[in-house]
């Protein structure tokens, strides 16, 4: 009987859907409408898939498809190549290491996004002085805090699982 109602979408379907979201949602980078020092209103977009994908475990596929919409960020916004593609992978890969550690703390969708809010804070701390820039923590409080408060909203479509629910 249930056959006519949509069932939950591939995880393929997914995860272009995530990538779609991503590169789409990083071309609001070109308005540039900024809070003072407190950057943009975007979000920063590249967080959904570093949380959302982190479920896979390590995976290349991933890691190249971060570091790739890593680069469409840099080209997008002039920033040095390969720092957002740096950031995202960091975030990601800190993101893996802390599920395994607080699973039991924060389980929930808001406190993944939470966690891997922090950490792409510190690897844009870290990338930062790696490039000899000013760092200004500043202005990327906005773009984080507005995508984790969206994340809940997107994660499904950065949920990579295999379970049906």
């Amino acid at each position: 009987m249930s056959t006519l109602l949509p069932g939950r979408p591939s995880t393929r379907s997914r995860l272009f859907s995530g990538i779609g979201i991503v590169a789409a949602t990083s071309l609001l980078n070109l308005a540039a409408i900024e809070l003072g020092p407190f950057g943009a209103i975007w979000p920063a977009s590249l967080l959904w898939a570093a949380c959302g994908w982190a479920n896979q475990g390590p995976n290349a596929i991933i890691a190249l498809l971060l570091f790739g919409l890593g680069l469409w960020l840099d080209v997008l916004t002039g920033g040095p190549i390969g720092a957002w593609a740096l950031i995202g992978l960091l975030a990601h890969v800190m993101t893996m290491v802390a599920a395994r550690v607080t699973v039991t703390v924060l389980p929930s969708t808001i406190g993944s996004a939470l966690i891997t809010g922090f950490f792409y804070l510190l690897a844009m701390l870290v990338v930062s002085i790696s490039s000899g820039k000013g760092v200004n923590i500043l202005s990327g409080l906005v773009p984080v805090i507005s995508a984790v408060l969206i994340y809940p909203m997107v994660a499904q479509w950065f949920d990579l699982s295999e379970d049906d629910a």
